[in-house]
């Protein structure tokens, strides 16, 4: 068998595996200079004795000096790189992002600043203004360098019309009763839609620098309905009412100029546009470092402050746009995508790949970034500093002409990177939150967090979650109870939201569908004996808010979130609450039961049970009347 192994079929014969080399005798802790010098010549009588000469000038020592000093540097670089892989040792921005993601804790990246900016221009014909407008501030006082303007881009493109740059009020506003009504003495029909934003100010000089006895002083309007024009006057109709009032003409002897209205109004954010140009080297792994730094965040207009922001950043190669992702793990050889690393001082880096995992740029191709920069609190202005306009575009006609950008109220919504100190402070702390989907238990707290939908937040008031086997697969169906009680086909997308958050945290192998709460309507009539001196119509009004609401303070016996899924209805929590209101001499129940003429009297047994699946309700909605029904009858005490 042996000759047949390596004679007969030709093959090479196998070699015996190399004893694995001994340490003995080698101080493994040794990292620095003196430590790693010291000991290879503790090593030199055992491996070379005939070697004596110790001096300095010796060549064997001085290249032993030398590997010395490079095993210091090495062994620094090994200790460095092996405290990065911890929370509390880690200097590194990547290192502890990494290191929180690993327990789904997300580094806040920061957000600038955003404002709305106000638009005068002449001419007398509308015009695009693209997004990209940029509007530089007012140097402060003594500050004269170009260097201190904050720089705010447009983020929309805008129809600018001159009409609405600045009108004047055909009387005081508000105009109306309901304080919804602003009067305009001009013909604004087709000028101004619904859902329009104007401004309306009384105070008009917008230089707090210069004047700051005379601060802008006016509020954010926006149309409830096309503009309705009769009689030569423009009546704008509002969505919200006015808080202040503005004089139509002013006051001259106090100084107060006539109220003015203002349309043309441009959402703006903070950050400067920039391009950087590279060319694709052909290797695997190429980096591109951005020369300038902080990278923008950018939140959808007008979000809340806890949004979701994206970066600033637009990477393209030969004219193709490129993908930023996490990392490259799930990504191919012909996925076009690229990653971000920071470091210390937020200055970016880009990372392609390798051509296994993300597609390489071919050599020669052309890589541009484009990007603004601007980040955090360093981008807040105040009203009215933003002024100076950039590079004014080029408009159609020469009678076009913007005479005026400002911002009439402050910057707001900034906010700094989040500091490595924050990070390390925080981080642990998400190990004592649920955010894997393990057990049905878990749900409930993973979709408690609630999703986003139009700018809009949803989050349930409780739910419920079961497996069921469907076929070869596993279902996890969970039940959502909304703080409206409408179904989720009400709002579109609402189903879609609340599964994409639950894929993200159920484990493999199963399939999640979300669905709505059923409901147990119930059906409760009581009789009230009304106490002396006490009008039976009040007590009556008392009983049902009581019920179902609504109330000033307190929660209803009935509010939505009240029961749990489940949770059976008990008489004498009932009779607790009513007996507690001022005026009931006594209370007796005649109707106690589910909704509906097939379902018992429960009355005598105390008690309305209720499915696992299951939330009691009773709205007493005369218009819904299939959500429960609630009848109070009283007697006694004074009519009236």
């Amino acid at each position: 068998m042996a000759d047949c192994l390596t004679v007969d079929c030709g093959r090479e014969p196998p070699t015996p595996t190399p004893a694995p080399r001994s340490y003995a005798g080698v101080d493994l802790m040794a990292h620095d200079y003196d430590s790693l010098l010291r000991a290879m010549l503790d090593q030199l009588p055992q491996l070379a004795p005939e070697w004596l000469d110790r001096n300095e000038a010796d060549l064997g020592v001085v290249l032993m000096e030398l590997l010395a000093f490079a095993g210091d540097q090495l062994g620094y670089l090994q200790d460095r790189v092996a405290l990065e892989g911890f929370l509390r040792t880690a200097t590194q921005r990547e290192s502890v992002r990494k290191l929180a993601r690993m327990i789904d804790y997300t580094m806040d990246p920061g957000r600038s600043a955003e404002t709305v900016l106000l638009i005068e221009a002449a001419g007398a014909a509308p015009f695009l203004l693209p997004a990209g407008f940029a509007v530089g501030s007012v140097p402060a006082k003594g500050v004269e360098t170009a260097d201190a303007a904050v720089v705010y881009e447009t983020s929309e493109d805008i129809v600018v019309v001159p009409a609405l740059s600045r009108l004047a009020l055909a009387a005081d506003a508000p105009s109306g009763a309901d304080r919804k009504q602003v009067r305009i003495a001009a013909d604004l029909t087709g000028l101004v839609a619904k859902g329009a934003r104007l401004y309306i100010q009384q105070a008009d000089t917008a230089q707090p620098r210069i004047d700051p006895t005379r601060l802008p002083n006016g509020e954010w309007c926006e149309l409830a309905a096309p503009p309705v024009f009769a009689a030569g006057v423009t009546t704008l109709q509002l969505t919200a009412p006015l808080i202040g009032d503005y004089s139509r003409l002013g006051d001259a002897v106090l100084g107060i100029d006539p109220a003015r209205v203002y349309g043309n109004a441009a959402h703006a954010t903070h950050g400067a546009s920039q391009e950087e140009r590279a060319t694709a080297s052909g290797t695997p792994n190429q980096t591109l470092e951005l020369s300038l730094a902080p990278i923008a965040q950018i939140a959808p207009a007008f979000s809340s402050a806890d949004a979701t922001t994206a970066q600033a950043l637009i990477v393209r190669v030969d004219g193709q746009d490129w993908s930023e992702v996490e990392d490259f793990i799930d990504s191919e050889a012909a996925d076009r995508h690229y990653r971000v690393s920071r470091n210390n001082d937020g200055y970016v880096a880009l990372h392609f790949g390798d051509g296994v995992r993300g597609a390489m740029p071919p050599e020669g191709a052309a890589i541009v970034a484009e990007y603004r920069v601007g980040l955090g609190n360093a981008g807040h202005a105040a009203p009215g500093t933003l002024q100076n306009m950039i590079a004014p575009p080029a408009l159609p006609l020469p009678s076009q002409k913007i005479l005026r950008v400002r911002n009439p109220v402050a910057a707001s919504g900034a906010r700094d990177p989040e500091s490595l100190a924050h990070t390390k402070l925080m981080a642990p702390y998400r190990l004592r939150t649920i955010a894997r989907a393990v057990v049905p238990e878990d749900y409930p707290i993973c979709i408690a967090e609630g999703v986003r939908v139009d700018g809009r937040h949803y989050a349930p008031l409780q739910s419920l979650a079961r497996v069921r086997k469907t076929g070869t697969w596993n279902t996890v169906f969970v039940s959502v109870d909304m703080p409206d009680r409408r179904k989720l086909s009400a709002t579109d997308d609402l189903r879609e939201a609340f599964e994409r958050l639950l894929d993200g945290k159920k484990m493999a192998g199963l399939d999640v569908r979300v669905e709505d709460a059923r409901y147990c309507p119930l059906h409760v009539a009581l009789k009230v004996e009304v106490g002396v001196g006490h009008f039976a119509r009040d007590v009556r009004g008392a009983v049902e808010r009581a019920l179902v609401g609504p109330t000033q303070s307190g929660t209803p016996f009935f509010a939505p979130g009240r029961f749990a899924f489940g949770q059976p209805v008990y008489l004498s929590d009932l009779y607790a609450v009513v007996a507690a209101i001022e005026g009931v001499e006594s209370v007796a129940v005649t109707r106690f039961k589910r909704l509906g003429d097939r379902y018992p009297d429960n009355e005598v047994d105390g008690m309305i049970p209720v499915g696992a699946l299951e939330v009691a309700r009773c709205d007493n909605d005369p218009a819904a009347t299939d959500n429960g029904v609630l009848y109070v009858r009283t007697v006694g005490g004074k009519e009236g």
